[in-house]
């Protein structure tokens, strides 16, 4: 029994080896078969990026070679480009010396026009000189005439001024208030006028109470009494109608005025006819001043 029993352990010891043996093959086998799958993968990985190197090197022999075929027809393109330039500067540096010349040429004849222009126009001027200098000489004896006459008339003026401004006289208006000289005929109105002290406005006022204007006033008669002297006028100014009442003849009638100021207004009548009154209107000087 003992016998069996080692027979068995024995047997059984002998089929463990047998199978670790097999498992041992087994697995050698598959790593060599791993080991050589993988190499064969790389080998043919590599002789992929062999190839697209190869690839990619022969682009880049064809670029640069493109790159060298474009490098030189550019530079062919510059040198013909630079050639033509060259060519149009120096036409250009051609036509400029020569324009100089035709502007150097047209300067100096316009300079000669201009020479001969001016030196016509001097002649011209020294000529016009001379007639001005005698007709002004002529003018000054005309206007030495002028005034010797001026003189005469001024003195005979003068002296006829004299005559008159004896006649001339003063009186009282209407209003109390001290006139200037009154003129009692066209004559010494004249003289007044010479004098040039008041501005005067003769009229004729007819006797229709009708307004009439008379200098920058409004007239209109009412009544007229030649045998006493007598006359009534309204006196319409500044919008307002007064009546002047039985005034005399050669009588200064006053009255004040906007454009007057304090210097008053005066109708001196010089005649009165049985339906119209003939006089003057007297105001002061420069109103529009005022």
């Amino acid at each position: 029994m003992t016998n069996n029993v080692e027979h068995n352990v024995e047997h059984n010891e002998n089929a463990n080896r047998r199978s670790s043996g097999l498992v041992g093959k087994i697995l050698i086998g598959g790593v060599l078969a791993a080991a050589l799958g993988g190499f064969w993968y790389q080998s043919s990985q590599v002789a992929s990026v062999r190839q697209e190197l190869a690839q990619s090197q022969q682009k880049i022999d064809q670029f640069h070679g493109e790159m060298q075929t474009s490098v030189a027809v550019a530079k062919t393109e510059v040198n013909e480009t630079l050639a033509k330039v060259n060519e149009r500067v120096e036409q250009a540096r051609r036509e400029a010396l020569a324009g100089s010349q035709r502007v150097q040429t047209a300067a100096r004849r316009q300079t000669g026009e201009v020479l001969n222009t001016l030196s016509a126009k001097n002649q011209e001027i020294t000529q016009q000189i001379g007639r001005i200098k005698d007709d002004t000489d002529q003018k000054s004896a005309q206007v030495d005439e002028t005034l010797n006459g001026v003189k005469t008339d001024a003195a005979t003026t003068r002296t006829e001024l004299s005559a008159t401004n004896a006649d001339l006289k003063r009186a009282t208006g209407d209003m109390g208030v001290m006139s200037g000289l009154i003129a009692t005929n066209s004559t010494e109105l004249g003289a007044l006028r010479k004098l040039g002290e008041r501005d005067y406005f003769e009229f004729t006022l007819p006797r229709n109470g009708v307004l009439q204007h008379v200098g920058d006033i409004q007239l209109a008669l009412k009544k007229a009494d030649a045998k006493r002297n007598k006359f009534t006028l309204d006196v319409m100014a500044d919008d307002k109608r007064v009546e002047k009442k039985d005034k005399s003849i050669n009588e200064p009638v006053q009255f004040y005025t906007a454009k007057g100021g304090r210097t008053p207004y005066e109708i001196v009548i010089n005649q009165v006819g049985k339906d119209q009154i003939v006089g003057y209107l007297s105001t002061p000087k420069d109103l529009a001043n005022r």
